[in-house]
């Protein structure tokens, strides 16, 4: 029972966002579900894809990784299996509530959006809106705090097993050139290669390029005109992925998951951002940089830019080269 008067039935699963920004930021509110809980396990249910992000967590004690997640029918089967007394669901779709009633779990929680409060046993209004809560974390620790759980805000610490040995004795510079949402959040390839370029030069840097394997066209256009980087962008598993920034000593990278990813892990950051809000989904460490260009169309939140782009192209490479310089001293 908690000091709101509701309670929990163990066991829990946790339904955890779909893509790998939300799940970082779902981190906080996760680790205070963990301490609502007196014996029962916390289990998390996630996409193969994000697995190795929650068995990373020491507060998450089991995970349930969805085999087939886009299929409603084989998701609610194995969540039957578990047979879980609470679901509390992270993600706004109507199909995350119909896994949970189709998979025969007597508390399902979330808030009342997406025309899914019908499958709710208990739906969550959704948080007044308050300027100095705009982060996306906030929305996932008001859910939490409406059970009666605690606000804390902090980054949970990751399990280092996660971290391999550097081999290499030269600094190591991450550049993450992608982000999945579309072209409007990624910063010109020219300009990454700029940097790359500095910092080989100045600091006989290693380039390691990182991201997913949509990422692959452009990091090949990196690549090509910096034959010395190591390309890994579509060739590592997310515990590869992680590991490899965790061991770089500066990372540059879009408004991604390989932003929020760097920076829960506490590696030095510069964040570039366009048409989306650093209020809204800025990287959650302090180890980080946010550089960005207001424009009167910012942020628009499109995939692709319909006009000049100018909120990108006018973040010029020596702003970049600087912060990351700054950062490394």
């Amino acid at each position: 029972m908690t000091e709101s008067g509701f309670h929990l039935n163990g066991p829990l699963v946790v339904r955890s966002p779909n893509w790998l920004g939300d799940a970082v930021m779902a981190l906080p509110a996760v680790r205070n579900l963990k301490t609502m809980l007196v014996r029962d396990p916390l289990v998390v249910a996630a996409p193969e894809k994000l697995a190795a992000l929650w068995q990373a967590c020491p507060f998450v004690d089991q995970v349930l990784v969805l085999t087939q997640p886009k299929n409603l029918l084989a998701t609610a089967r194995q969540l039957r299996a578990g047979e879980f007394g609470s679901a509390i669901l992270l993600p706004n779709s109507l199909r995350s509530a119909a896994e949970a009633r189709l998979a025969g779990i007597p508390q399902r929680i979330g808030y009342a959006r997406g025309g899914r409060k019908f499958l709710l046993t208990y739906a969550v209004p959704l948080p007044a809106r308050n300027p100095v809560r705009l982060h996306q974390k906030f929305y996932y620790l008001d859910l939490v705090t409406a059970l009666g759980g605690p606000s804390d805000a902090s980054i949970p610490e990751l399990r280092k097993e996660i971290v391999t040995p550097a081999t290499d004795s030269r600094i190591t510079v991450a550049i993450c050139p992608g982000a999945e949402y579309g072209p409007a959040k990624r910063w010109p390839v020219e300009k990454f290669l700029a940097v790359a370029r500095h910092f080989t030069a100045k600091h006989e840097a290693r380039i390691i390029l990182l991201g997913a394997a949509g990422d692959a066209s452009l990091a090949a256009e990196l690549a090509a005109q910096l034959p010395e980087a190591e390309n890994r962008v579509g060739k590592t598993s997310l515990e590869e992925f992680m590991a490899a920034l965790a061991n770089a000593q500066l990372v540059f990278c879009n408004d991604s998951g390989a932003m929020h990813v760097a920076s829960v892990l506490d590696v030095p950051t510069v964040a570039i951002f366009g048409s989306t809000e650093p209020q809204l989904t800025g990287p959650l460490g302090s180890r980080t940089q946010v550089l960005r260009h207001h424009v009167p169309c910012s942020p628009c939140f499109l995939r692709e830019c319909p006009i000049d782009f100018a909120c990108m192209t006018s973040i010029m490479p020596e702003m970049v080269i600087e912060a990351g310089e700054a950062m490394l001293k």
